[in-house]
């Protein structure tokens, strides 16, 4: 199984399981990388970048981890905005169709810790779970992903 994560992921781990403390999670989440298991797409990369920490430079320099952005993921992100125009408003979102277009057409699972919203919510208010389901992609919390690859700490 390959997994692409959300800006969340990362922005959750560098607050939560700060590197100079839980430097395995860090080493295993880098080892997947380098094995093509784990990337972000060009999108979530921008969105890092827009942050204080260290974690753009981190994600920038790790070998294999950023994964570019290919011309069916942009058809796809132009689907998912005529069938949701108003999902994403300026900066809110932005990468959400992204994170979905790259799980579709690269076959990997989404990491995220968005939660689906009910049925019959605005589009403004959707999540990416709610999204890619719409599109057959699968989404996962972060501890079922640390589960699936059966770390232990």
């Amino acid at each position: 199984m390959k997994y692409t994560l959300d800006s969340n992921i990362l922005i959750n781990m560098e607050r939560l399981y700060p590197r100079e403390i839980f430097v395995s999670l860090w080493d295993l989440i880098e080892d997947l990388a380098s094995r093509g298991e784990v990337c972000i797409c060009d999108a979530v990369l921008r969105e890092l970048q827009r942050g204080d920490g260290d974690l753009h430079a981190w994600a920038k320099k790790l070998h294999g981890f950023t994964c570019p952005t290919h011309r069916d993921e942009a058809l796809t992100v132009k689907d998912i905005a005529e069938d949701h125009p108003d999902w994403v408003r300026g900066r809110d979102n932005e990468a959400d169709p992204w994170v979905i277009a790259h799980g579709l057409q690269e076959g990997r699972v989404i990491v995220t810790e968005e939660k689906r919203k009910g049925p019959n919510t605005a589009d403004r208010n959707q999540r990416i779970p709610n999204i890619a389901s719409k599109y057959k992609v699968q989404v996962v919390k972060f501890f079922e992903f640390v589960k699936a690859q059966g770390w232990t700490f």
